[in-house]
C-alpha cells in the first residue's frame, strides 16, 4: 500500500475554500480540500435575505470567472 503526502489542507467547501484551491491549482501546489458536507451546500439550502454586501458585486466572482 502506498502512502500520498499532502502538504497543503484547505478546511471548508465554502466561497473561501474554492476560492483557496483555485488558487492553489493555478500556483501548482497539491492539496486537498475537505468539506463535510456537500461543496457550496450553505448556498443551497441557507440563505440570508437581509444580506447587504458592502463592496461591488464583481467582488464575489470567483477566480478564474468573469463576472457577467
Amino acid at each position: 500500500m502506498s502512502v500520498e503526502t499532502i502538504d497543503t489542507l484547505v478546511v471548508g467547501g465554502g466561497q473561501a475554500g474554492v476560492a483557496m484551491s483555485e488558487h492553489l491549482s493555478k500556483c501548482g501546489v497539491p492539496h486537498l480540500v475537505l468539506e463535510r458536507g456537500r461543496i457550496a451546500e450553505r448556498w443551497r439550502s441557507q440563505r440570508w435575505d437581509s444580506l447587504v454586501a458592502n463592496g461591488p458585486a464583481w467582488h464575489d466572482r470567483f477566480p478564474g470567472m468573469e463576472f457577467p
